[in-house]
């Protein structure tokens, strides 16, 4: 009865603590994600500067003049601007940056918010592997009493005291360790957030444990995208550098001399056949082109491999997970509660029954620990893949 209820108090307890939903809508206004968008905002403004044309330059002079037949002051007022790119728009290079910039900063927080998930289902498992040790220390130590009384009987040697004591010294002892990877796990996660005190956990939302994966197109990758952004940027400029004209300079001048005024209008345009800089420029946007197109190539090749590494792992994992949970876990739960009946009813041997106990205990807390792995590898493939929570299969 004692057990129940601690199972039911357990279970109550989870039920009132935090989600993963909440923690995630937390992170969400948090200052590390404040960080990131002051970054990204302050990357795109410097993108932005390079669609804006130079500020035109307001010249003024004065000096006097002594000649023989006339004197006085001379003075002289001008503006003078000059263009890159004046018959080109720059616009497309900034958009592709921008989108860049912003492309990087969602799937920056898309990595942190997957991390988060990864800590809350590593501290969701480690805590119901605490808690499951608990109850399985309980009912341990229940019958420990039953078999000091049978010592004390001369049924049972004091060998066999001693070994199922020790055993159940050892259990305690893994029940402080199983606590101590909870508070552990628990405490990463709560560095993760700092805009909300995390006690406690639900754990009702985790990832259904399941084999089968589907990835999305690579196409679709984050990290892809991205490099598609950069790659049209690139293209953008080498347009820009090889249009005819790359800037252009106009002069507007007044000058007031002795007796005359003069008025200037002066246009200027680089020469660039006369120079092999241009051509240099277009090759190093042209070579810069096909290093991403490379690029691209090879990441699209390695997280394919990645990913299908990952999928193979969560499918070993899988398989071991079921066979613990739906044969091995359920024959050892049924030989245990044999063995039970058969000791009450005087049939069997407390020895057996211990053993087939023990044998339970730890298949069970194995299962669990498999468990841990699957989700471990599980978040790995999320962000190797780039795929949101609760992709479905």
């Amino acid at each position: 009865m004692k057990i129940k209820l601690l199972t039911i108090l357990l279970l109550s307890v989870s039920l009132y603590g935090q989600n993963l939903s909440e923690i995630l809508q937390a992170f969400k206004s948090s200052k590390k994600v404040e960080v990131l968008k002051e970054q990204s905002t302050s990357n795109i403004a410097k993108s932005e500067q390079f669609d804006t044309y130079e500020i035109p330059e307001l010249g003024f002079g004065l000096s006097q003049a002594d000649e023989i037949d006339d004197s006085g002051l001379e003075y002289s007022v001008g503006v003078s601007h000059s263009v890159t790119y004046p018959f080109s728009s720059k616009g497309g290079v900034v958009d592709s940056d921008v989108k860049s910039i912003k492309q990087k900063l969602k799937h920056d927080i898309h990595l942190i918010s997957l991390d988060i998930a990864s800590k809350y289902h590593k501290a969701c498992v480690s805590k119901e592997i605490s808690d499951r040790a608990r109850v399985l220390y309980k009912e341990q130590e229940s019958r420990f009493v039953k078999l000091e009384l049978l010592y004390d009987l001369g049924e049972i040697s004091k060998k066999d005291l001693l070994f199922n004591k020790l055993d159940l010294v050892k259990l305690k002892q893994k029940i402080s360790s199983y606590k101590m990877d909870h508070l552990s796990e628990l405490g990463y996660l709560q560095e993760m957030i700092d805009n909300i005190d995390i006690q406690e956990i639900s754990c009702n939302d985790l990832e259904v444990i399941k084999k089968d994966i589907v990835l999305e197109p690579i196409k679709e990758h984050a990290k892809i995208t991205n490099l598609k952004y950069k790659q049209n940027s690139v293209k953008k400029l080498y347009s820009l550098n090889d249009s005819l004209f790359r800037s252009l300079s106009y002069e507007l001048l007044y000058e007031k001399e002795l007796g005359a005024d003069r008025y200037t209008v002066g246009f200027s345009l680089p020469l660039d056949l006369l120079s092999s800089k241009k051509e240099k420029e277009k090759s190093e946007y042209l070579h810069k082109s096909y290093s991403l197109l490379a690029q691209e190539q090879y990441l699209s090749s390695n997280i394919k491999k990645a990913s299908n590494a990952s999928l193979e792992k969560i499918a070993t994992i899988y398989d071991q997970y079921e066979l613990l949970n739906e044969k091995i876990l359920p024959m050892s739960l049924e030989l245990k509660n044999l063995a039970k009946i058969a000791f009450d009813e005087g049939e069997g041997d407390v020895l057996e029954y211990l053993d087939a106990t023990r044998s339970y205990s730890e298949n069970l807390l194995e299962m669990l620990r498999i468990k841990q792995n699957y989700y471990d590898e599980l978040f790995e493939l999320y962000k190797k893949a780039d795929l949101d929570l609760g992709e479905k299969s």
